[in-house]
């Protein structure tokens, strides 16, 4: 399966198209509101209109180093 890391345009797609994903298709979620989803769940999202991006190279580089280095729980 391959896939692809996109961003959504607006908090309102965000909202709309996570729960399309999740709820018939399958995602990932990233630091930064990046979404790891499967090339073919982009059709859903274009079906219902819902706005996104494909998350640039340095997006999704900076949201996998937050998630292998996350930062210290500052008290």
């Amino acid at each position: 399966m391959q896939t692809v890391f996109i961003r959504f345009l607006t908090q309102e797609d965000r909202v709309r198209g996570f729960y399309e994903l999740a709820t018939r298709a399958h995602v990932s979620s990233f630091p930064g509101e990046i979404y790891q989803v499967p090339i073919e769940a982009l059709r859903l999202l274009e079906a219902q209109h819902i706005a996104y991006r494909r998350a640039t190279d340095a997006e999704v580089k900076a949201a996998h180093d937050q998630v292998r280095n996350p930062a210290p729980a500052v008290l």
